[in-house]
Formats: structure tokens, sequence, C-alpha cells
């Protein structure tokens, strides 16, 4: 039973406070909160709930549903005053003199603890007051309903809940019991109003069926598994219904631009699906004509476009130079340290991708990186082939014009012992002039509309046609025939004609034909079965 590496059959006083574990009391308060790594939206219970610091002086407002709100007394009393007697927790009124003053019980060292038990309050302890003492105990100290500390006995209505993390009832009932019965009257009398309404109620009109939820479009044939989740782990609230795993829809425009359409001719119409762009640049107002391989690196295509149209890319400092080698750029803050993609977090490698393009000619265009799969917004444009590079940085684009900007790159002074170019040199803008993603959230788009419109047409129709199927007596308009007709049958009622596959012109006659002198007589057809 015990923790760690005790085999005790109790708990020690040890794993009680929190040696193995930290699973206990003595570890809450103000004092964990300031130790965490992220606050909580709960108030700590030795807080004020206005100034949300350690109380000194505390009283405690109390609200209609029992519960009520701990708070500082100098920091309270200037809030009422300043804001017309408002309570800043619930905006309900609240006099200076409805303030309850409560007494919490202490150690030497300021611990808070119940009177009774002695526990230690913490996060999860279910705290209450008496609001004709003040006193502060745990819930499980009231049970008697005496107040042993002043020896005082209370009624259920002086219990003020001031914590009670786990959402359990309060143990408290209503502060006006006057109030509660008028409210319950109000409360009987909404009722026998509500029957008497409904026994004035016109007859229900026929019930009609529920229309079905429309299914998202990028809807997977996969549940999220939320219900399986939440039966066997505790970190996860509680799922009682099924839901359908939704694909990403960037995703799904990477996977169509990485599988092009095959087709006569598609395969060659490769201009459509790649983007053009052109960086200019404050070097004498030249510029780089950059055409990026959409259908080899779609998503860091994309990443590049949408980071241009924000703007990114403005004022970006070319701020490393090698030689015969690249150029990089695309660092916001001009240090080579920074930068993000359009998501926020790094993405993944392309160069593992079928077709993906290699580092195998001049003004190439690649991302930068600090290991695999870290790629942000840097990139660089190559000098010279560099295939060490393949599997290593992702290819996304080529040079296509600005060869004289690429040279007069290349030519810039480099600052000694440094990689930085000696002349600042920025990107002024970026201009996209064929962005063929958004051209497919068009076409995409274009045809969900048209499948919604032809949708609906079609349950239009429908609902047409199941009024018009019916007539004023509530009868389907048929089904009279249908019952009066009568199905297959043998003998007479056998309907020979009715077989599409082998129809028969003419009944046989069930006259017997003369017989032949030394031929037996031979029947045709099924006969007459009127002697059945």
């Amino acid at each position: 039973m015990g923790h760690g590496n005790s085999n005790k059959l109790y708990v020690t006083h040890a794993e009680h406070s929190g040696m193995f574990g930290q699973h206990t009391a003595s570890s809450g308060g103000f004092k964990a909160k300031e130790q965490a790594s992220q606050r909580r939206a709960q108030t700590p219970f030795d807080c004020c709930s206005l100034t949300f610091q350690p109380f000194n002086n505390p009283v405690c407002a109390r609200n209609s549903d029992g519960t009520g709100n701990v708070f500082e007394l100098v920091s309270i009393i200037p809030w009422l005053k300043q804001h017309g007697n408002t309570n800043p927790v619930t905006q309900e009124p609240l006099q200076p003199s409805d303030l309850i003053t409560l007494y919490y019980a202490r150690k030497s060292s300021g611990e808070i603890h119940d009177p009774i038990s002695f526990k230690p309050f913490s996060d999860h302890s279910n705290i209450v007051a008496i609001a004709t003492t003040g006193n502060v105990f745990l819930a499980e100290s009231i049970k008697g309903g005496r107040d042993l500390v002043a020896d005082v006995k209370f009624k259920k209505e002086d219990v003020i809940t001031l914590q009670n993390p786990h959402g359990l009832p309060p143990p408290s009932a209503p502060a006006n019991p006057v109030q509660a019965a008028q409210s319950a009257k109000v409360d009987e009398t909404d009722k026998t109003s509500k029957s008497k309404a409904v026994t004035m109620k016109p007859p229900a009109a026929p019930a009609v069926a529920k229309a079905k939820a429309a299914v998202p479009w990028n809807a997977s044939p996969y549940s999220t598994g939320l219900p399986g989740a939440s039966l066997t782990s505790t970190s996860v609230d509680p799922q009682i219904q099924s839901s359908q795993l939704l694909w990403d829809e960037e995703e799904l425009m990477f996977d169509d631009f990485a599988n092009p359409p095959k087709g006569k001719g598609k395969e060659k119409d490769v201009g459509k699906r790649r983007a053009y762009v052109r960086v200019v640049t404050n070097l004498g107002g030249g510029a780089l004509n950059l055409e990026l391989y959409c259908e080899k690196a779609p998503k860091t295509c994309y990443n590049f476009l949408q980071l241009a149209k924000a703007g990114k890319y403005d004022n970006c400092l070319f701020h490393r130079l090698v030689p015969g080698f690249m150029i990089q750029t695309g660092d916001p803050t001009g240090t080579g340290s920074g930068g993000e993609s359009c998501w926020g977090t790094p993405f993944r490698d392309e160069f593992d991708l079928r077709n993906a393009a290699k580092h195998d000619s001049r003004g190439i265009v690649a991302m930068a990186n600090k290991g695999p799969s870290t790629n942000g917004s840097q990139f660089f444009v190559t000098f010279r082939p560099a295939p060490h590079l393949d599997k290593k940085h992702t290819v996304f684009g080529k040079l296509v014009g600005g060869e004289e900007v690429l040279d007069a790159l290349e030519g810039l002074p480099v600052k000694p012992g440094t990689e930085r170019p000696a002349k600042q040199v920025r990107i002024t803008e970026v201009v996209i002039y064929q962005d063929p993603f958004e051209e497919y959230k068009q076409r995409e788009q274009r045809k969900r509309d048209r499948k919604a419109e032809t949708q609906a047409s079609r349950v239009k129709e429908a609902e047409e046609k199941a009024k018009d199927d019916m007539n004023w007596f509530g009868v389907k308009v048929g089904q009279e025939k249908a019952a009066g007709a009568v199905g297959g049958g043998i003998g007479r009622y056998l309907n020979l004609n009715s077989n599409s596959k082998r129809p028969l012109e003419a009944r046989p006659s069930t006259a017997p034909a003369p017989a032949e002198e030394g031929k037996k007589k031979r029947r045709i057809g099924f006969g007459d079965f009127d002697g059945w």
C-alpha cells in the first residue's frame, strides 16, 4: 500500500507530505502557485479574489447560491467605494456591512490548516466557512452541525462554500430562506400554468424526419478515437459520442499538387502548377525572378508565398554571403537566427518526395535550416552546383531571370573574418505573378458550391414529390390500386406473358390434337387447371 520504497500497510507522514508523488495538501497555496509553470484560472485558497495576492485580513462576500468569495479587507473597501458597492466577481450589489470577517487557523510557519483535523489546506480541499462565527474549516469537519471552535450550533444555511474544486454540490442552502420559499412558490405556479397550457395545446402536427447533419467535405473514414481514449485515460475529458476525423485542408491540397493529374497532355502542363515571383532588391533596383516548384515541394512553396503575401520578406537583409557558394536571406531580424514559418512552427523537409529537385546548377533556391525538419523562413540562392546539400535542404525553386543581379550579389565585399556582406543589401518587396494555390482554392470552392446546390435541389425535389404523392385523405396515391391487384398465381390466374425473358405470343390450345397412327399423343403447354 505504501508509496516509493515503503512496504508498510499505511501511509506515512513523509508520503502524506508529498515526498513521493506530490499528491497531498502541504504542497498547495500561494507558494505552489508561484512555483508552478502556469497559473490556473482558479484563485488560490489563501489569496484575495480581487488582487490575487495573499491576504492578511480576509473577509468573505456571500453569494446567493451559497458560495462565497474571499477578499482582502484593505483592497475590497476602496473597490466598493469606487464602483458603487458592486461585487467584483459576481457583479451583484455588495455593501461593506455584508462582509463577513474570516478566521483561519495557521501553524507557526504560516501554513493554513483545519482547526479540527489539523489537515493542511490545498487546491483540492473542500473549504467552507460558518457565517455566524467566521471560522473556516474543511467540509468534513462540520458534519455535526456545531462549530467546535466557538462551541456554537449553526444551521445549514449558515455554511458558505469557499472552495470546491471537484465540482461537488455545495453543502449550504440559499442565503435567505424567505427568498427560497418565494422562488419555490413561483416555480409551482409556473408548473401549474405550464400544465394548463399543455392541456390547451392544439393537436400536434405530424412529425417531420430530421434532416441529416451536413458532413464536412474533408471528413475522413476514420474516427477521432476520443471515446476510447477517454475510457482508458483520466487526462481526457469523457466522450460518449464518436466523431469523424477531419483531414487537414492544406495537407489535402499539398497531396494534390504532389500527385499531378494523369492524362493526355496533363503531365506536360507544368507551368500552371508552378508559381512565379519577383524579389526586388535595393541593389540598383535589380530583381531576382524566381520559379517555384509547387509540384515538387508544395508545402515549402506555400510557406514562401504566404510569408511574401504577409510582407514578412520586406526589408529583409542578405545577412550571409559565401562567394562561390551561396547567399542567404529571409530573416526579419537580420541576425541569421530568427524567422519562422507561416504556421508559427518549423515544418518538415520535402527533399525525400518523388521527383524532388536537386542542387544541380547555379541559381537554385533552397530552404536554410538548423537540422532535419526545422524549416522556417530563411532561404538561400546558390552560385554553383552543390550536390553535397542534397537530402539535407529542400529545393523549391530556381532563378529564371536576373543573372546580373545574382552576379552583383556574389561580387559584394565581405567583412573580414565573417560571412556578412560589408554593404547592406535588402529585399524591398516580393511581387507574386502567379499563385497556383489560390487558383486551386477557388476552383475547389466552386466545386463544393455546385455540389451543395445540387444536393439542395435534390432534397427540395424529394420533398415536393413526397407532397404530390399524398391525396387529401392522407393516403399515398396508387396504394388502393396496388391493394386491389392480384399477384401471381396458378391456373387461370397465372399470367403467362409476364415472363419477359420468354414471352408467349399466343396461349397454347387446350384442345387435344388428333393422334396420328403409330405415334403417342404429345402434350404442349401447361394444360388446363380448371379441375383443381
